[in-house]
């Protein structure tokens, strides 16, 4: 009972040990950014997209308030709609930030690929994948910049969101680039410094507001970033005032100063950004009741324990005693002396 009492206290804190363990040991998804590269199918197993900042739902030509063409000449827009825009600075082809919707369907991403994506200054890059939840997906992004045809690290912002938190990341970057009703109303103060004071669980309400996937995938001013993504089901989103939407996944890369305080500012330079995907399938998969099962099995122990403990104390006085006799101890036994013997014989009297 004693040894099982035991062995029960090292399950219950087994968890623990292995938590503060996991925070010591590197990211398991470090050394796994390499694998059989197959040829992407564009618009089939990813997708290519990008936000600029000449191209938004206010104006098509417009680069903030000092740059709108009407009426100067001299920020006139060129042919291709950059108006004063040093057109060095944005490689992005036209179909990237005007997509066409509905945007097609891509199929479960359950090979390994390697792309590389050019991002303008104060601009977006995003690929957009459909993660399998039947494998692990490990995403490995250097980012890089040419200086007189020399390669650079350069620091950027990379994250990784839902279709939903896409939107709302897109509705954001276009609002902070000439948004039709964001000089009236003015919600930051011209600038992002009141999203600093608002808790991250109210930020959603923001117009301004956005959160990468789990609250978690987010890795601002660095020049490279490894991370893995194992799904527990297929991501859908649920509408309070909807039907429920599937989610496909965006990996985003930031070249622009977003209303996050700690993002890294634009470069003023166009990023080079290597995109290594990693899909390999997963060995064990347990049910999502599995979770909540464990945790009310984990509490259950925690109160059944001092009960059992308790129970075991309280009945170890009681137990009866044993009925064997003990066997008697040998004593040596004296012969009885005759009264009518003299003192001497007595005293020579052998026992």
């Amino acid at each position: 009972m004693r040894n099982a009492s035991a062995l029960f206290v090292l399950f219950l804190l087994l968890p623990v040990f292995s938590s503060s363990i996991g925070v010591s040991l590197p990211a398991q998804a470090a050394s796994e950014c390499e694998g059989e590269i197959t040829t992407m199918r564009w618009n089939e197993t990813a997708q290519r997209q990008a936000l600029v900042p000449f191209s938004t739902y206010a104006n098509a030509y417009s680069y903030e308030e000092d740059m709108m063409y009407e009426g100067n000449t001299a920020a006139e827009p060129s042919s291709n709609g950059m108006g004063g825009l040093d057109q060095t600075l944005h490689p992005e082809s036209y179909w990237m930030y005007t997509p066409i919707f509905p945007l097609p369907t891509l199929e479960p991403l359950t090979t390994d690929h390697y792309m590389t994506m050019e991002i303008g200054n104060d601009s977006v890059g995003a690929l957009r994948f459909n993660l399998s939840s039947a494998h692990r997906t490990t995403f490995c992004v250097s980012l890089s910049s040419l200086v007189e045809n020399e390669s650079s690290p350069i620091d950027a912002d990379i994250y990784l969101m839902t279709s939903h938190q896409y939107q709302r990341y897109e509705e954001s970057y276009r609002m902070m680039h000439g948004g039709w009703w964001w000089q009236d109303i003015d919600i930051a103060g011209g600038d992002s410094d009141l999203l600093s004071d608002i808790p991250p669980e109210w930020r959603s309400f923001n117009p301004l507001g956005w959160q990468t996937y789990r609250d978690v995938h987010q890795y601002e001013s660095r020049s490279q970033a490894t991370f893995s993504v194992a799904l527990d089901n297929p991501e859908v989103y649920n509408s309070m005032f909807g039907s429920n939407e599937w989610q496909d996944f965006y990996l985003v890369v930031d070249t622009w100063s977003n209303t996050h305080d700690g993002d890294a500012d634009a470069p003023g330079a166009v990023v080079l950004a290597d995109v290594t995907v990693i899909s390999e399938p997963r060995s064990i998969l347990f049910p999502t009741w599995t979770v909540p099962l464990m945790l009310f099995g984990m509490l259950f122990g925690a109160l059944l324990l001092p009960i059992l403990l308790n129970k075991r104390y309280m009945a170890s006085g009681l137990e009866p005693k044993s009925t064997v006799e003990m066997p008697s101890v040998p004593v040596l036994e004296q012969t009885a002396v005759s009264p009518d013997f003299s003192e001497e014989e007595k005293g020579l009297s052998i026992p």
